[in-house]
């Protein structure tokens, strides 16, 4: 899944309270994994936790992904609000790396696409790929026929790719790809 299919979804603590809405998921991707996701709170749930609201900004807070029971038309907590509160005190300001809107590059140095997100699989919150629009040339090479008015988004695996840091490196080339990827999105075959 996407994390920005989860943004802006009620979040809801075990006693039925509406917290807020969801803001975004933040991940680790030297483990793969994410570790925490922000909640932007409503005016009464700040009040509640009696934290200060900024001039014309919302309260944001971090807490960990264990929290989420579970996640459908809204993203249910195993915690009351309460224990909301204790965490948000001791809240830590949770800096992870984006990878939205990176380049990602073969080992050539050529450019195969743009990450548009992490996959994530909400059952134990490990990052399963980068989902990434493809260049013209890749689709091609890769056999999708390039849509108009979109572009062929597929799911990279973690496994292929050898590093993140102004670009997504990736270990393979495209043509290397083909067994890896999954498609998700204006995959029309040639």
């Amino acid at each position: 899944m996407n994390p920005n299919l989860i943004r802006g979804k009620k979040v809801v603590g075990s006693e039925g309270y509406i917290l807020g809405e969801m803001n975004d998921i933040h991940v680790d991707y030297r483990n793969w994994e994410a570790t925490a996701f922000s909640v932007m709170l409503s005016g009464e749930a700040t009040t509640e936790l009696n934290l200060k609201k900024p001039f014309l900004r919302k309260v944001i807070v971090y807490l960990p992904t264990d929290l989420i029971d579970a996640v459908g038309d809204v993203i249910t907590l195993n915690a009351p609000l309460r224990s909301i509160k204790d965490i948000a005190e001791k809240e830590i300001q949770f800096e992870g790396e984006r990878v939205e809107g990176k380049k990602v590059i073969n080992p050539k140095g050529e450019t195969v696409g743009t990450v548009e997100g992490a996959d994530v699989e909400v059952d134990d919150w490990k990052v399963t790929g980068l989902q990434v629009a493809l260049t013209e040339w890749a689709a091609d090479d890769l056999g999708f026929r390039q849509p108009v008015t979109s572009k062929v988004v597929v799911v990279i695996p973690g496994s292929v790719v050898e590093s993140i840091s102004n670009f997504v490196t990736l270990d393979k080339s495209v043509k290397d790809l083909k067994s890896f990827i999954e498609c998700i999105r204006s995959c029309q075959l040639k």
